[in-house]
């Protein structure tokens, strides 16, 4: 997380309101010294979501959001921390301070401005040819790909118009240079030293826009059968395609449950047209571990939808481990008929269309059906060669999965269940105890951490509520060894103690700007939760032993097991003392 100077920073937050920015994005009502409304990040009907207007910070008590206004930007826009931090400046009409005086820096924030400008002019100068006489054609092919002027409006679509120095022209008379409109790549240098010539002519354009609201570069198509059929700016001091996605700008502020990715600009539009306004597109690469990333900011999960040709299951198969491995619940969507979303969308509508979501692969199912590929499974060999590779992939998978995908491989190869889970070097029932074990544990594990972040929460209340509680907490947790599980909270926890000795009032608006999201949300759960506690040097003495008690417990564990193998003296020795330092915390 980048680190603003703590002056400029109490600056921003100062003139940054969170009670009014807030409002943006939801109703609130006060009630006490609190104001309410339904939470803009999840759906309720109840309003559970409050604003502190007097110390500046939020919290959910139905999702457990919570933070300053920088942690609410971060979450209503999908921004990242500098983003937002930028976003609220840009907002307060504030500079963003120079992390260095040094010169360059300054001119390359100037050219990055200049070049979003001209990005800007650019794409208005194109929908203005759009609608123009000289948008004739491009209007006959968007009416043609079943586009309306009121859509081609929401995307900001574009013409080109022939000619090599239309934009050039336009962009010159309002006082743009050379230099800025190549930085941009709005414009091409032929051989001639001065010779320059516009990088688009006569398609169809289609501006890329961030989620702040500013123009990156375009996408270019022709409407004939000149090659390539699409033109894309390349990389630019403002844009670079594996960084962005087609159509992310539409997704801010919505409560999403997951996103569609598709291949290209016109299934993001028709899609939208149809009614399914969550797609975004690839910008005309394979996807990359950035955008993935990004995705990420908005949903837990995201199916992909690409054509249904071999070049589309292609990519999809690739997109698929990368998005998994950024912890996304990927699935995939089959378009009969080789068809794509545009096609299928214009043909049959959105209804049929999310139809076929419903009906969604996931990851792992799908790259068994893609195994099928070129093998006839109406031959003994067919069928072997499928369930061997079928079978190595399986082997690969959780318990789970493997109990999930048997029974699969087991019907289309007319293999016995077990013989599929030999092949995977799996027998049949302690496949079955494996699962079971994995689901006791992961429960187990589930309850331990919310009872520890219970206990955690409730003695970081204690700790802000009275000096006299952090301060017996700060020495109980040094006498146990212990600490919190969050290195930011525990940080947090050492600036509170540090404040007690000077006397120094917490400042929680910056206090909470400088943490990340979940220690931001973490303490603004237990500021909430003040009025709860009646006494907060008793209820922080018990939190520690409860916090004590679970770390023990774990430790007692790990060497329980160890000892089952042998285990050393030292072990042993720590084993018993542990035991018995357990019991007095009863």
């Amino acid at each position: 997380m980048a680190i603003f100077p703590d002056a400029w920073l109490s600056e921003l937050l100062s003139k940054s309101d969170l009670a009014a920015i807030a409002s943006e994005y939801t109703l609130l009502k006060p009630k006490g010294k609190r104001l309410w409304g339904c939470c803009p990040f999840h759906s309720e009907k109840t309003p559970s979501f409050s604003v502190v207007p007097d110390e500046q910070f939020y919290y959910c008590f139905g999702c457990h959001a919570g933070g300053s206004v920088v942690q609410f930007v971060m979450d209503a826009e999908k921004l990242t921390y500098v983003e937002a931090i930028k976003y609220l400046a840009q907002r307060a009409g504030m500079e963003l301070p120079d992390d260095v005086d040094d010169d360059r820096l300054r001119q390359e924030r100037a050219l990055k401005e200049r070049l979003y400008a001209a990005c800007k002019d650019a794409a208005m100068f194109y929908h203005a040819k759009l609608l123009s006489e000289e948008g004739k054609e491009a209007q006959k092919y968007l009416m043609g790909r079943n586009i309306d002027a009121a859509t081609a409006a929401k995307f900001g679509l574009g013409y080109a118009p022939p000619g090599w120095d239309n934009l050039l022209k336009y962009m010159t008379e309002k006082g743009y240079s050379n230099e800025h409109l190549l930085a941009a790549g709005l414009i091409i240098q032929g051989k001639g030293r001065d010779k320059y010539y516009d990088a688009y002519r006569d398609r169809v354009m289609f501006p890329i826009v961030s989620t702040a609201k500013r123009v990156l570069g375009f996408g270019a198509r022709t409407m004939g059968n000149d090659t390539p059929k699409y033109l894309n700016t390349g990389d630019t001091p403002i844009f670079n395609k594996r960084n962005n996605l087609y159509g992310l700008n539409l997704q801010r502020g919505k409560h999403l449950a997951d996103i569609i990715i598709v291949e290209g600009y016109m299934d993001v539009i028709s899609l939208y047209k149809a009614g399914v306004t969550n797609a975004v597109a690839s910008l005309g690469t394979a996807l990359t571990q950035q955008q993935a990333r990004l995705i990420k900011r908005y949903v837990p999960k995201v199916y992909i939808s690409y054509d249904g040709d071999s070049a589309g299951q292609n990519a999809t198969l690739r997109g698929l481990d990368i998005l998994a491995k950024e912890g996304l619940d990927v699935r995939v969507i089959v378009i009969p008929d080789n068809m794509d979303p545009d096609d299928y969308a214009k043909k049959f509508g959105g209804q049929e269309y999310l139809a076929l979501k419903d009906k969604a692969l996931t990851l792992n199912g799908f790259k068994l059906d893609s195994l099928m590929g070129g093998i006839d499974l109406g031959t003994p060999d067919g069928r072997e060669e499928y369930a061997k590779k079928a079978c190595a992939l399986l082997a690969r998978l959780e318990p789970v999965e493997q109990e999930r995908y048997a029974p699969v491989i087991a019907r289309r190869t007319g293999l016995s269940k077990e013989a599929i889970l030999r092949q995977c070097g799996i027998s049949g029932s302690p496949a079955g105890n494996s699962i079971g074990n994995s689901r006791n544990t992961k429960q187990q594990n589930r309850e331990r951490l919310k009872s520890l972040n219970k206990a955690e929460t409730a003695l970081l209340c204690c700790m802000i509520k009275s000096g006299e509680a952090l301060l017996c907490a700060m020495e109980e947790m040094a006498r146990y060894g212990i600490s919190f599980s969050d290195s930011a909270i525990n940080a947090f926890a050492e600036g509170l103690l540090a404040r007690s000795v000077t006397g120094e009032k917490l400042d929680i608006p910056l206090a909470l700007s400088m943490l990340p999201q979940e220690a931001a949300e973490s303490v603004s759960a237990a500021i909430g939760n003040e009025d709860t506690v009646i006494d907060p040097v008793t209820t922080a003495k018990d939190c520690v032993a409860a916090i004590a008690r679970e770390a023990m417990d774990e430790r007692i564990k790990e060497l329980a097991a160890a000892m089952q193998t042998g285990g050393s003296d030292e072990e042993k020795r720590e084993y018993m003392e542990l035991v018995k330092k357990r019991a007095s915390l009863k």
